[in-house]
This record gives structure tokens, C-alpha cells and sequence, in this order.
């Protein structure tokens, strides 16, 4: 029997984010695939390592400006093999450094939109 350990409900959706790594020296503008309080899942074309510091602009569907916070590589799935243009990976993005009230409002967006669903 599987048994959740996530601490904070998931939601699947898609919401733009920019990835900027190496301090803005490679940016990657994609979707998240999943979002929570602690971190989202994205597809990217970069392979990329786990404990890769990047910032990060998530774009709500209900905000004109995005929020703003730092994040970490938690772990990279290579889904598109070599041979395949683009490579592409899935990764899980923690976030590390964001402000209560970001937390709060992806929170509340998260709980709303699982509320709307149901």
C-alpha cells in the first residue's frame, strides 16, 4: 500500500516559471508540471545536477507579476534519450529562499484550486 510522505498537497497544473541558473548566465522560460508550498516539478532541456542553486519567477494565473524566490535541484529524470532532439529532463525544484507571504499565497492558490476541482 502506498502511503503519501509529502508534507504539503500537489497540484498537477501548468504555470509558467523562469528558471535562471548560474546567476542569470542561462535562463529557461517552461511550465511547471506539478506546484506545491515546498517546490514545483518542471520540464526543462538542461541536464542539470541535484543541489544546483537556481532563481526562480513563478507566474500564479491570478497575478500580473510573477513571485519571486531561489530554489534547489532536489533530483533530474532524463525522459527524452540522447538520441532524441531536444533532451529533455523532469526535475523537482525545492524552494529555499521565498518570503512567508509568496508561501502563504502559492498556499492559498494551491488549496483553491484543489477546492474548485473537487
Amino acid at each position: 500500500m502506498y502511503t503519501e510522505k509529502r508534507e504539503f498537497h500537489r497540484i498537477n497544473i501548468t504555470c509558467k516559471i523562469t528558471i535562471l541558473f548560474n546567476e542569470r548566465q542561462l535562463v529557461f522560460n517552461c511550465h511547471t508540471e506539478n506546484l506545491s508550498v515546498s517546490g514545483a516539478m518542471v520540464t526543462i532541456e538542461k541536464e542539470t545536477t541535484p543541489s544546483e542553486k537556481v532563481d526562480l519567477e513563478l507566474f500564479l494565473w491570478h497575478r500580473e507579476v510573477p513571485l519571486k524566490c531561489r530554489g534547489e535541484i532536489a533530483w533530474v529524470n532524463e525522459i527524452a534519450p540522447k538520441e532524441v532532439k531536444p533532451r529533455l529532463f523532469n526535475a523537482g525544484i525545492k524552494f529555499i529562499e521565498i518570503s512567508d507571504s509568496d508561501k502563504n499565497e502559492i498556499k492559498d492558490f494551491v488549496n483553491t484550486m484543489i477546492s474548485t476541482w473537487q
